[in-house]
């Protein structure tokens, strides 16, 4: 328990030294959400989500998107930090006898919380335009999403460097829920189904649009999670003892 608690301290400190990426925890979602509540057009929009259609203002559709990406590509992008910056550390730590998985334990934990300061940063400033029908699961839902992009970061660390994963940690959630799942968009690819926005993302939007909280898709975010969980610590693991 020391050990992870040494590691997890070690961690925070590394976040510590990289002051952009503290801002950005808060001031991306602020910038995503405020701004754009302030300059989308006050029109009607037919929005969709898995089982559910209904015409809507376009704010109350696409705000809760883009406060869901925010929080997901500072997520990632802290996690591809993270292990860029860290893995010539850890390997060291690893031969002087902590174990790597103590070391992936506090790596993991330390996303988590950045992942949960930039899901309530996007949920409170979303609230101030638009606020969720369900804002505890929308949160819940957006915090799944984020770790699980957090972790994909750190997957992403161990094959590019921080310039590459970066555009990577970019364009793969835009991608994902700006043009695959976005409540705007219709008839998304059958492979769509395979990205972590089909479950966790989808969940969200439902959230924040319907009365009723589409569990199964929540529980398949987490399902994914854990998935995504397991590939990251055997990755990041491998990289460590390499």
């Amino acid at each position: 328990m020391s050990g992870t608690r040494t590691a997890l301290a070690a961690t925070v400190k590394e976040f510590a030294r990289t002051p952009i990426l503290v801002a950005l925890l808060v001031v991306l979602p602020a910038y995503f959400v405020g701004l754009l509540g302030v300059v989308l057009p006050d029109a009607q929009v037919v929005v969709s989500i898995p089982g559910w259609s209904a015409q809507s203002a376009l704010s109350e559709g696409v705000l809760p998107m883009l406060g869901t990406l925010a929080a997901v590509m500072v997520a990632g992008i802290a996690g591809l930090f993270l292990t860029v910056d860290t893995l010539d550390a850890d390997g060291w730590l690893a031969l002087s006898g902590l174990p790597s998985r103590t070391l992936f334990v506090a790596r993991a934990a330390a996303l988590t919380g950045a992942a949960a300061l930039a899901s309530v940063a996007a949920t409170v400033v979303l609230a101030l335009h638009v606020v969720p029908e369900q804002p505890v699961v929308f949160l819940g839902a957006t915090l799944v999403l984020a770790v699980t992009y957090g972790l994909t970061g750190a997957i992403v660390g161990v094959v590019f460097d921080r310039l590459a994963g970066v555009y990577v940690m970019l364009f793969a959630p835009a991608v994902d829920l700006f043009l695959l799942h976005s409540p705007l968009a219709t008839d998304p690819p059958d492979a769509a189904v395979l990205s972590p926005g089909r479950w966790a993302g989808v969940a969200a939007i439902d959230a924040a649009l319907t009365a009723t909280p589409n569990w199964s898709a929540l529980g398949a975010g987490v399902a994914y999670l854990l998935g995504v969980a397991v590939v990251a610590a055997v990755a990041v693991g491998y990289a460590v003892d390499a």
